[in-house]
């Protein structure tokens, strides 16, 4: 299976490990952001089903939601492409 993570969730992805890095010590927001894509990788790699996002916006649009550690992660899948 393809991980396509859309430059709109990496532009996400970067300016939240900046955040997370103004916060916390030099390089906190690199191991966040690594910690993030081995999440979504072990999402991908799942075989569990995850339910539509309530998000009316995300909804209309069949992404899936999950939680993780007060983040959300939003994708689609298919059988070919795991997008984020």
């Amino acid at each position: 299976m393809v991980i396509e993570i859309k430059k709109r969730a990496m532009d996400t992805i970067v300016e939240t490990a900046l955040y997370v890095e103004s916060l916390n010590t030099h390089g906190s927001g690199a191991r966040w952001m690594e910690t993030i894509e081995q999440e979504i990788r072990k999402i991908a790699l799942s075989k569990a089903k995850f339910v539509i996002c309530r998000n009316p916006s995300l909804a209309k649009f069949k992404y899936r939601c999950v939680s993780y550690k007060g983040w959300i992660i939003a994708f689609r899948i298919s059988t070919e492409k795991f997008e984020v």
